[in-house]
C-alpha cells in the first residue's frame, strides 16, 4: 500500500481501535447504520449468496449474514490490526471455514479477488480518495447486490468532515476522510447495470443498497 491514505490505515485502524470495536460488537451487536445494511439486504434475499465484505472491520457484516443463510464470504481489509481482530471473532462464532481474509487495499489485490454474489462498503468509500476507482472496481465484483454505508453529501458534513482533516492534518496523520458527491456513486452503479433497492439517511450517513435485475 503505497499511497500516504493507505499508509494511514495501519496506524488509524490499529489494535487497540479493534478491540474496542469487537468489544462493542460482542455487547450490542452491529451498530444503527451497519444493521440497517445488514436488514436491508436480507430483505432482497441472501441464502445460498457468497459476500465480499470491503473494509469488513471486526466481521460485523460477514457474521450476521452468514447466520441469515449466506455461504461463504471473503473479508478485504487494509488494516492489519483488523484481520487479526476478525480472524479471532471468526473463530468464536464457529465461521473460520466460512471466510477467506485478504490483507492489502482493495483496489490493488482487486485482480486476485473473485466476484461474489453481494458487496458490501460499509463506511469504506469515505476512507478512500480515489472514488471512481473503488466504486468501479468493486461493483464489477457484485453479481447481485452492492451495499454501501458512506456520508450524505451535504454542505455540514463536508464542514465537520474539513475540520476532522485539519486536525489530523496539524498532528501529522496522513489519514483523511473524504465525502464523494453522490451523483458520482449512483452514475458509475448505473452504468454497471445497478438499480437502487433501498435508501434511508441515518444521521450524517447514507444507507443504500443497489441489485442487478435477475438474469
Amino acid at each position: 500500500m503505497s499511497c500516504c491514505q493507505c499508509q494511514g490505515f495501519e496506524s488509524m485502524f490499529d489494535r487497540k481501535k479493534a478491540a474496542k470495536e469487537l468489544k462493542k460488537y460482542r455487547k450490542e451487536g452491529p451498530i444503527k447504520t451497519t444493521r440497517t445494511l445488514i436488514d436491508a439486504l436480507k430483505a432482497e434475499g441472501v441464502s445460498e449468496m457468497t459476500l465480499l465484505d470491503i473494509g469488513g472491520g471486526v466481521g460485523a457484516i460477514q457474521h450476521e449474514l452468514l447466520n441469515s443463510g449466506v455461504s461463504k464470504c471473503i473479508n478485504a481489509e487494509a488494516a492489519q490490526a483488523y484481520i487479526e481482530t476478525a480472524k479471532e471473532e471468526s473463530k468464536r462464532q464457529n465461521h473460520a471455514d466460512s471466510i477467506t481474509h485478504f490483507h492489502g487495499n482493495f483496489v490493488d489485490e482487486a485482480t486476485d479477488i473473485p466476484q461474489c454474489d453481494i458487496v458490501t462498503l460499509d463506511r469504506v468509500i469515505c476512507c478512500y480518495h480515489d472514488l471512481e476507482v473503488l466504486v468501479e472496481l468493486s461493483s464489477e465484483h457484485a453479481r447481485r447486490l452492492y451495499g454501501l454505508v458512506y456520508p450524505r453529501d451535504t454542505w455540514w458534513v463536508k464542514f465537520g468532515t474539513a475540520l476532522g482533516n485539519l486536525y489530523r492534518r496539524v498532528q501529522r496523520n496522513p489519514f483523511r476522510t473524504f465525502v464523494h458527491p453522490t451523483e458520482v456513486v449512483e452514475s458509475i452503479l448505473r452504468g454497471k447495470g445497478f438499480e437502487q433497492q433501498f435508501y434511508l439517511d441515518v444521521g450524517i450517513w447514507q444507507v443504500v443498497v443497489y441489485g442487478r435485475p435477475h438474469q
